[in-house]
């Protein structure tokens, strides 16, 4: 599997954190929707469509350039896309929104040895550690341990999330190799759409409560265009120059704005676990992205 290294490795990797940074304001703009009676179903079935047909509508003359590969891609990664979230969905109903955070993060882990298999690409050393090491931080940003640890339904339906997110991640890797990425983009979220429409009658979704609460109808905007159009096709466009170990990594973070943005917004009080789990990641990050442990050994033997 050979990357698209003539787009800039720096510029991918800022892309890819100023998505992070977007999804992780998703977390207030989703409660937002909820406090406003938009549930998750509901705002699935918004936040996809009001992606896809937005990101149509911007490339509607090119449309015409889909192709068969394009839409049996789509459908793959799409289908994938859907069910990482209809499970994690799914598991909120049955665990703690701290215990799901963790778990969801689980990923990062799974994605090197995932794709090690699917992709033959063996990950660097350096890799590896970064993900053990962002997994610990996430774990204290998220995990309150005061309560004790209990395995659920819910939090086994989050790690089942974990990994279709994980196989996501590298299916698209392996597949989007001369695929056209707004377009490969626009098909995968309309198949989201598609997914999230036939299963409403699951998640009892009450289109009633539209038009209540404009605030939650404004987060629910925002959650289409910006957390899915914008979003998923940044990570569309990086997956192109990076592989899917770092794209994984680096989108982790969401889980550390998210924190970070609940407590701006006044959902969760400021504490030292969000110092402390968010220093962690950020560390993991920097040990993947640059030479940092390079630089060390040889600050070291200098000295």
């Amino acid at each position: 599997m050979k990357f698209d290294m003539t787009r800039s490795k720096g510029t991918m990797t800022g892309a890819l954190m100023l998505a992070s940074v977007i999804w992780g304001s998703g977390a207030v703009m989703m409660q937002v929707c909820i406090d406003g009676g938009i549930e998750t179903g509901l705002q699935m079935f918004f936040r996809f469509w009001i992606g896809a047909l937005c990101l149509g509508i911007l490339i509607r003359k090119r449309l015409r350039q889909i192709n068969r590969r394009l839409v049996m891609c789509g459908i793959l990664c799409g289908s994938l896309l859907f069910f990482s979230f209809f499970f994690l969905t799914l598991g909120l109903e049955y665990t703690t929104p701290a215990n799901s955070a963790f778990l969801s993060a689980s990923s990062v882990m799974l994605v090197p040895f995932i794709s090690w298999a699917m992709l033959r690409i063996k990950p660097e050393r350096k890799v590896f550690f970064g993900c053990v090491l962002c997994l610990v931080g996430v774990g204290i940003l998220s995990l309150k341990l005061d309560s004790g640890l209990h395995f659920t339904l819910g939090d086994s339906l989050t790690l089942f999330c974990a990994v279709i997110f994980s196989c996501y991640t590298c299916t698209v890797a392996k597949v989007s190799s001369g695929l056209d990425a707004t377009l490969f983009t626009f098909v995968q979220l309309l198949v989201t759409a598609v997914w999230s429409t036939i299963t409403l009658p699951v998640s009892g979704a009450n289109f009633s409560v539209i038009g209540q609460d404009w605030k939650a109808l404004g987060a629910v905007v925002f959650l289409g265009l910006f957390n899915t159009g914008l979003c998923y096709l940044i990570q569309m466009t990086a997956q192109k120059s990076l592989p899917p170990t770092r794209v994984s990594l680096i989108l982790s973070s969401e889980s550390l704005f998210g924190a970070f943005f609940s407590v701006l917004a006044g959902y969760d009080p400021f504490s030292i676990c969000l110092v402390v789990g968010g220093g962690i990641m950020m560390l993991s990050i920097l040990l993947v992205e640059t030479n940092l442990l390079r630089f060390s050994k040889k600050k070291a033997a200098a000295v």
